[in-house]
């Protein structure tokens, strides 16, 4: 609500709310233990595993993969072990997926959906199962249907789930969610009461970004919209300045992209990757590069995300608050 998917501002509503704002954290609610992790999406969103008992169950829709492969290339043949996945967004998910009863998963698109689809926040159902396959879940649920799609789109991608797992040879249910549907779980013995406040988002106070590209009239707009949110922002017209700028200054996040003069944007990432200040920096890249081998290439050389050219400024606006409120988290 607070970017471009709501278009009616809060303070235009005849009503009183009061919120509590999450990143990621743990907290009870009376019995249930909950904790948030960030999913990955075009906008800053979470997603709940609940632990009552010995019941968990995850919510954990509007994510997609962090790599366009999330399997590294060494990985063996039939093997589901989560050290094999290729980002390491990706395992940290599985962390939160990790011996669920249920996991309500994004799965809107097939494979074959994927090329029109990356970048748009959202799963594939060979994702969804790779990922429960990988975490030991018991019932992955498909949700997040496409609208496009009707019964027996959503029965074929069922179908495809099931192949999936039996070919697996492990242990896995899967359903689509559908209205009206129930599953009970048994809780088990209770444990010690406990209380927990979930922690304040944490947030660099005034981040430093760094935005490199050669397109001068982009940097300019960038600068005034993100100076616009709080940030305080670095221009860079080259890979060399780029570099030279980030050894002097230290930065909150890189925004930067990959067709430069003087160093490449790929150059660029590897060497500012290689040094302490920067191992765990997101990095973002801005590129008009739109193939997989590209994305491929850019995640191997040490970026953290991708965004495509042309793009809306609410979704690059979206994106960085969300990375460093990631980054900010990990640091407390």
């Amino acid at each position: 609500m607070d970017y471009a998917y709501f278009p009616v501002p809060l303070s235009s509503l005849p009503a009183r709310f009061d919120f509590v704002e999450l990143d990621e954290t743990d907290f009870t609610i009376g019995g249930a233990r909950l904790r948030t992790r960030f999913l990955n999406h075009t906008a800053p969103c979470i997603g709940y595993r609940v632990e009552i008992g010995a019941a968990v169950f995850v919510y954990a829709t509007d994510h997609e993969a962090h790599a366009p492969q999330p399997w590294r290339a060494d990985r063996p043949l039939g093997s589901f072990d989560p050290r094999h996945l290729a980002h390491a967004g990706d395992l940290r998910h599985s962390e939160l997926l990790r011996g669920a009863d249920v996991v309500v998963h994004d799965a809107q698109y097939a494979g074959r959906d994927l090329a029109a689809k990356t970048g748009w926040g959202h799963s594939t159902v060979e994702y969804a199962v790779d990922m429960a396959l990988a975490s030991t879940v018991r019932t992955l649920v498909l949700f997040h249907h496409d609208p496009n799609r009707d019964d027996a789109g959503v029965g074929e991608l069922v179908a495809a789930a099931e192949a999936r797992v039996a070919a697996s040879g492990l242990p896995l249910r899967v359903i689509a969610a559908a209205e009206g549907e129930e599953l009970v779980l048994d809780e088990g013995a209770a444990r010690p009461p406990i209380t927990l406040e979930p922690a304040a988002p944490a947030l660099p106070r005034r981040a430093r970004i760094l935005v490199a590209d050669d397109d001068i009239a982009l940097v300019r707009i960038l600068e005034t919209v993100l100076h616009g949110d709080g940030y305080d922002v670095e221009p860079a017209y080259d890979g060399e300045d780029a570099v030279a700028k980030a050894i002097a200054t230290a930065y909150d996040l890189v925004l930067m992209d990959i067709q430069m003069p003087h160093k490449d944007g790929l150059t660029a990432c590897r060497e500012l990757r290689a040094t302490e200040r920067y191992r765990s920096t997101p990095f973002i890249v801005l590129t008009a590069r739109t193939r997989q081998e590209d994305m491929a290439e850019a995640f191997a050389a040490g970026y953290t995300d991708y965004i495509r050219k042309p793009f809306a400024l609410p979704q690059v606006r979206a994106r960085l608050r969300s990375w460093l409120a990631r980054g900010a988290a990990r640091q407390v």
